[in-house]
């Protein structure tokens, strides 16, 4: 299991490098890169409660491994079509529509994996030990990819991402779960309704869930539409962001093994809240007009706050939940969190080039991170977690 993350992980660092310059150098518009991330963002989104009902119902070790098996084809395809010339913005639209389809029976499954494994005392550690894992190898991957691209071509970019996610899902076959085949006999099947009431029973996660969604659609989305963008013309192009890129994940793998050997906290509203505004560092450098390192300095502080409220989330979330319904309790949390993705992606073109990339990128930051203080301060954030899911058996 730990080899196929660790691929995994990789391949999630080229992605984003990869795609972004192979858009950038087919079609020259920062407008179409918005919209291509919008269309991969859409497609996961409109998969995801349908990846969280499969993982309720099915073997969870089974939809990874599907989840993988299609991410593979939809490179492999960018790989070819970018190396002999062939790739057009239609072609880069569908396929990435197809990736995330492929990617939104992923997170469900996997968050709802951790707890068929562990027992709940054990959830920060092996939450921490999973993702910390995962992301390390996304540390070396967008510098190297930001290398590829530079060097090669976004082609070969998407021929190692194939390649490392052929990995990963070959590794998980190769270590197919005895515990979760008997899982996924036993769950039960119950319709999305259950999850929803689950997800509403519980105030704090969804006031995050409201949160994140605010976020991803005026701070995150923006960041990975204008910042290659920046990149490129002021910063030293693909190899610049990629450092960038694997400073980000440099910070999160620290957050995630830190927040592991930590108990896990028992508002974790309220410890999720307060990293938000920390988490607006990179996009104000970027805003700014900071120079390379200072960018990657504070894309390391965005990274490790993201890391630390990954495992509190996470393990809260694992802990707190019924099982039965848990992946689907995820899919809603991330449709949620990450629904306002596509729209930000999408205007983030248009309203860089109408204000300018650096005033919107520190416009967006300063009030997300006073927003985000603010709702620090809401009390239903102050719920204690520790008393375990209701009804559970």
């Amino acid at each position: 299991m730990l080899g196929g993350l660790v691929a995994s992980g990789a391949a999630d660092g080229f992605g984003p490098v990869t795609l972004s310059f192979a858009v950038l150098r087919v079609t020259g518009s920062v407008s179409r890169l918005g919209l291509v991330l919008a269309a991969q963002a859409t497609a996961a989104l409109a998969l995801t409660l349908a990846g969280g009902l499969a993982a309720d119902r099915f073997p969870r070790a089974r939809i990874l491994i599907c989840s993988l098996a299609g991410r593979t084809a939809a490179a492999a395809l960018l790989a070819v079509t970018l190396l002999t010339g062939t790739a057009s913005f239609p072609l880069l639209l569908a396929a990435a529509a197809g990736y995330g389809c492929a990617d939104g029976f992923f997170g469900p499954a996997s968050t709802a994996l951790v707890p068929d494994l562990v027992p709940r005392e054990r959830l920060a550690p092996a939450n921490a030990l999973l993702g910390g894992t995962s992301s390390t190898a996304a540390i070396a991957a967008p510098a190297l990819a930001g290398l590829v691209v530079a060097t090669l071509g976004p082609g070969a970019g998407f021929a190692v991402q194939a390649a490392l996610l052929a990995a990963a899902a070959g590794s998980l076959t190769a270590g197919r779960l005895s515990g979760d085949r008997r899982a996924g006999v036993v769950r039960q099947r119950g319709a999305l309704r259950a999850g929803w009431a689950e997800f509403v029973r519980i105030r704090w996660l969804w006031l995050l869930t409201g949160q994140w969604l605010v976020f991803s659609m005026l701070t995150l989305a923006p960041v990975t539409v204008l910042g290659p963008a920046l990149a490129q013309r002021y910063l030293g192009g693909a190899a610049a962001w990629g450092v960038i890129s694997a400073s980000l994940a440099l910070g999160a793998v620290g957050g995630q093994f830190g927040a592991g050997r930590i108990r896990p906290p028992t508002r974790p509203g309220l410890a999720v809240a307060v990293l938000m505004p920390v988490m607006t560092a990179e996009a104000l450098a970027l805003g700014l007009g900071a120079p390379l390192g200072a960018v990657a300095g504070a894309a390391v502080m965005t990274g490790l706050a993201m890391g630390v409220q990954t495992v509190f989330f996470a393990t809260a979330v694992q802990a707190s939940v019924r099982p039965d319904v848990l992946a689907r309790v995820a899919a809603i949390d991330l449709v949620g969190s990450e629904g306002g993705q596509p729209v930000g992606y999408a205007l983030a073109g248009p309203l860089g080039a109408a204000v300018g990339a650096h005033a919107f990128l520190t416009a967006s930051a300063v009030t997300m991170a006073a927003a985000g203080a603010a709702f620090t301060f809401v009390p239903a954030l102050r719920a204690d977690a520790s008393a375990g899911p209701q009804g559970a058996a």
